[in-house]
Parts: structure tokens; C-alpha cells; sequence
């Protein structure tokens, strides 16, 4: 009885832990995680939960494939032409002023809500956590989320599970979603190519920590109450220094602006240079080879790109494999921060390509009690993100650009709004068991006593000598003789 009583108990504390009453989402980004690392072998933890839950082999993301225009597609579900991050910066032909990691980048429509704010703003008692996520150190209509670690690459990887962890079981405000960002293994692929061992070490890294991340989840009894999605926003190749191109050797001096890095320039003309300097640069391609050079109207339309003010007059992209002389000063840094001499063959990694270029590709996976098990799913595009967090937390979208249709079947019973009703009925039960039962228990205890007092009362009427012997020895003497 005293174990069916704690077993009761445990249950009912995970059921009515000091977490949300609403549903409860983890997106955990690994930069530049491209999705065949998982081919390298080292992310054991990675793949069992891949094969647990839903995954799919891959995920469309957004050209340019770089981390802010792909991470506030993810957030917003909008192509990067309607959120407009162009890249990783831009420059602004008013203001005559580049414009990099700022409030501005992110800020192109001030109607666009991103997910940490639609779920706050979509009724009481929802609290949204950002642990460095890109983008988020900004208030959107004029809001923080209220739980907000700033980025710092220094912030021990493990310390943010746990924080992102105390957010969730705050006892006054419950966080139920968190958007965790790594920025790894983008950083070391940067310095040292998508094949290097640096990049192998990052990734048990992150598998490592994704261990502890769903092993805290089920030490704390709410891995049946949180989902997680695993994924990243791109992927990285391979660049050497051979294969870096000087385009601004072709172009006179003090003629234009350029904003943005390799492999994707934004090259802004002065006044009434545009022709002349669009027609040096396509001579140059046309003799080098391996870059493309657009004019705003020429860029293509799959891209999803075009169609914003802040695009360039010019637009000049790499293929594959190559970059631009922005890649000189990189390099000098990774050679710097890293000790090492740079050769004419030196690998470096390079992402921002054509996205239906495979090398750019992003992985996917997600596990939870709104989420299929053992689900393979078909690849989708990360536009289609912001409809499945919606669906998961049970609120109603904003304007998107992606379609529900392509997600549906992650989701258990294609919808997530019956885990909080689950919860309450099963807790519910749960303590009106406890209640029968402790109610029970206390009628045996109140019997036991009474018949105690009665046995006590008529021993002390049969044997008045025996009235101060203990209750026990008199059940003894009322016992028969063989007993």
C-alpha cells in the first residue's frame, strides 16, 4: 500500500510540476550543421533520437543560405524577400551606411511577430525564453521575451541547458518555449572546412550535450511533456584560397559600396554608375568564370529574394566551392585565433549558395509527446517551421509563407491542442486516487483504534488486576490456547 500511495505520489508531482499548463516546445539550432554529418558516425545520441522520434533527411532552407536570414525564417516562417534579412548585413542607400548584427537588420517590417512573441501574445500565462538565439536581443513590438540570454560564445554549453531548464521550471513564470541556439560546429567549420577534425570534435560536442539535455529532461520527469526539435539553418563547403576571387581589381576605385560576405555580395553603385560598373563585372565573369553577376530584376525568382528595397542594384554570387576577396581578411583572422600558417590549399568553410545546392542543406529531428514516433517524413522547407511550432503550442499563426500541409504528419493526431486536457484529466484522476486511498487508509486506521479501545474495555472488565498491561498483552490473553 505505502508504494501504490508513492508511486501516486510521483506521478501526480510530474503531472503537476511547476511547469506550463500550456503545451511546451525546445527548438534547438546547431549552426551549420549540415545534415549528412550525421554520415561521420560521432553523434550516437543525435541518432538514436532521430530514429525515436520524427526526422527527415533533410530540410529546404532559404537562400541566402546564411545563419540571420535562415534563423528569422525559422522564426517568422517568411522568405527572406518579406522579413528582410538579406544576409548577414546590409547596406542602406538612404542612410549611405552598413548595417550588420543590429536592430535595423531585423527590422524591415515592424508588423512581423516572431514566434517567442506571437506565443506570449496569444494569451495569458505563455512565457517565451531566447538562450542567444539570432535576432532576439531586439524588442518586437516593443517587447523582449521574458527570458533573454544575450549572445556569448564564452557561456558554458551545459550552463544553458540548465538555464533554459530553471526557465522552464520557474514556479511563477513558467516558460513554455525556449529557442536554443549553439553556435557550433559554424565556427570551426568556418576556420577549418566541413572535413576537418576540429569540425568532428565540435559535433560529439553537441551530441554530448544533447545527451544531457534529454537525459535532465528525463531526470526531472518531463520528457513527457516537452517537445524538442533538433535542427540547424544551412549547411558549409569546402574553400581554398586558390578559389578566393579578387572582382574588385575589374572596377575603378571609389565607384561603389559593397555590404555582406562571400559568397553572396551586395554591390551598390555610386550615382550613375551602375551600367558601367555592372558591365565590368559581367566582362569579368564571363573571362573568369565561376561567379554569377545579377541586376536586381535579373535575380532569379526561386530565390524568394528579389522582391525587397533592400536588395542591391548589383548582386554578385560565387559558385560553389569558390568566394571573394572579403575571404582575405577572413582568413587572416582564423589564422590568428587559431595559430596556424595559411597555404595556397588551406580548407576553410564557406556557406550562403544557391539553397538547392546540397551542401547547404539543414537537418531536422523532433521528439515528444506531440511528436510521432519512429515518423520519417519528407523533406520540407524551413518556411514550413513557424506552422509546426504553432501547431505544437496550440496558437493561431501569423502570416506565413509556408504550408501546414508538409508538417501535418509530424504531429500526433496532426494537431497539439489535447496535451494540456490529457494532463489535467490524468492528474485529475490521479488525485482523486490518492485521495480514495488516503481516505481508506485513514478508515483502517480509525477501525484498528477502535477496536483496540473496545478490546482494552473488556479485558479491563474481565481482569481488572490487568488493567495497566499493554493492549498487545491483552489481544493475547483474549487469543485462544493453540493459537
Amino acid at each position: 500500500m505505502f508504494f501504490i500511495i508513492l508511486h501516486l505520489l510521483f506521478m501526480l508531482f510530474s503531472l503537476l510540476h511547476a511547469i506550463s499548463d500550456h503545451p511546451i516546445l525546445i527548438v534547438v539550432s546547431f549552426d551549420a550543421f549540415r545534415y549528412d554529418y550525421f554520415s561521420k558516425k560521432v553523434t550516437p545520441n543525435l541518432s538514436k533520437l532521430k530514429e525515436r522520434g520524427s526526422y527527415a533527411d533533410y530540410i529546404n532552407n532559404v537562400f541566402p543560405t546564411k545563419t540571420f536570414p535562415n534563423h528569422h525564417t525559422i522564426a517568422t516562417g517568411l522568405y527572406a524577400e518579406n522579413h528582410g534579412v538579406l544576409g548577414n548585413g546590409f547596406y542602406d542607400s538612404v542612410k549611405k551606411v552598413s548595417f550588420k548584427l543590429s536592430y535595423e537588420l531585423f527590422h524591415y517590417d515592424e508588423t512581423i511577430i516572431p514566434i517567442w512573441r506571437l506565443n506570449e501574445m496569444s494569451g495569458r500565462d505563455r512565457f517565451s525564453g531566447s538562450m542567444m538565439w539570432p535576432g532576439s536581443a531586439y524588442e518586437y513590438q516593443g517587447k523582449l521575451p521574458t527570458y533573454l540570454q544575450k549572445f556569448d560564445t564564452d557561456l558554458n554549453w551545459y550552463k544553458r541547458v540548465d538555464t533554459v531548464l530553471n526557465w522552464i521550471e520557474n514556479p511563477k513564470r513558467p516558460a513554455n518555449l525556449v529557442m536554443l541556439y549553439f553556435e557550433e560546429p559554424d565556427t570551426h567549420g568556418h576556420a577549418f572546412g566541413p572535413k576537418s577534425k576540429e569540425v568532428v570534435e565540435m559535433l560529439q560536442r553537441l551530441d554530448n550535450v544533447s545527451y544531457y539535455l534529454h537525459e535532465q529532461l528525463k531526470r526531472k520527469g518531463l520528457s513527457n511533456r516537452v517537445n524538442v526539435i533538433h535542427l540547424s539553418d544551412h549547411g558549409m563547403t569546402t574553400v581554398t584560397p586558390s578559389n578566393f576571387i579578387d572582382f574588385t581589381k575589374y572596377l575603378r576605385p571609389n565607384t561603389y559600396q559593397i555590404a555582406c560576405t562571400s559568397p553572396a555580395l551586395h554591390v551598390i553603385p555610386n550615382f550613375g554608375m551602375e551600367e558601367e560598373i555592372y558591365g565590368l563585372l559581367k566582362n569579368a565573369s564571363e573571362d573568369i568564370g565561376h561567379f554569377a553577376v545579377y541586376q536586381k530584376s535579373e535575380i532569379p525568382s526561386r530565390w524568394r529574394f528579389k522582391n525587397n528595397p533592400r536588395v542591391p542594384p548589383i548582386y554578385v554570387v560565387a559558385d560553389e566551392g569558390y568566394a571573394f576577396q572579403d575571404m582575405y581578411e577572413s582568413v587572416k583572422y582564423y589564422s590568428a585565433r587559431y595559430g596556424f600558417k595559411v597555404r595556397n590549399d588551406s580548407e576553410f568553410g564557406v556557406h550562403g549558395y544557391d539553397n538547392q545546392l546540397p551542401s547547404m542543406r539543414p537537418f531536422f529531428m523532433a521528439i515528444g509527446p506531440q511528436i510521432k514516433a519512429n515518423h520519417k517524413v519528407a523533406p520540407f522547407n524551413t518556411v514550413d517551421l513557424f506552422t509546426l511550432f504553432c501547431a505544437i503550442l496550440n496558437i493561431k499563426s501569423t502570416r506565413h509563407d509556408g504550408v501546414y500541409s508538409n508538417i501535418e504528419t509530424i504531429l500526433v493526431g496532426y494537431h497539439g491542442s489535447m496535451v494540456p486536457i490529457i494532463v489535467i484529466i490524468v492528474g485529475g484522476v490521479a488525485l482523486a486516487l490518492l485521495l480514495i486511498i488516503c481516505a481508506a487508509v485513514a478508515t483502517l486506521l480509525i477501525i484498528k483504534r477502535q477496536q483496540n479501545i473496545t478490546t482494552t474495555a473488556a479485558l479491563n472488565k474481565r481482569f481488572p488486576q490487568n488493567f495497566t498491561h499493554s493492549t498487545i498483552e491483552a489481544q493475547h490473553l483474549l487469543e485462544p490456547e493453540d493459537a
